[in-house]
């Protein structure tokens, strides 16, 4: 799983085998250990409970949760994404954007085995 932030802003790339790891136990996460030893996690998992996408942040750990009837619509499909923008403090939005992940043809000593190859562009100049 990738994480990409940039000011409100978080993109979650999941591969082939972490939407499948999603759809049998309803979550997965990824874990940064740093020095000292600080540990962070990031997860994107499914809330029976929830009726849009949301993002929280509790003790090093940033949790994304979507909806099951659309985490499953999405799983079960070719839709490549979901996308949310959700209200917070300061009149500002938080852009979620969930992935499946494209190869990057750009990066030639990356693994692109585990990737959506059938999804992406016939020409992508990047990833």
């Amino acid at each position: 799983m990738k994480l990409r932030t940039t000011h409100n802003s978080i993109r979650i790339r999941l591969r082939k085998s972490e939407i499948q790891e999603i759809a049998e136990q309803g979550q997965v996460i990824e874990s940064i250990r740093f020095p000292m030893g600080t540990l962070f996690q990031f997860a994107l998992q499914i809330r029976e409970s929830e009726n849009i996408a949301s993002a929280a942040l509790e003790d090093n750990v940033l949790t994304v949760s979507l909806p099951a009837a659309q985490a499953r619509s999405w799983i079960n499909s070719n839709q490549v994404g979901i996308e949310e923008r959700i209200t917070v403090p300061e009149g500002e939005e938080l852009h979620l954007l969930i992935e499946k992940d494209f190869p990057c043809l750009d990066r030639p000593e990356e693994d692109k085995s585990d990737t959506f190859w059938e999804l992406a562009p016939e020409s992508p100049e990047s990833c």
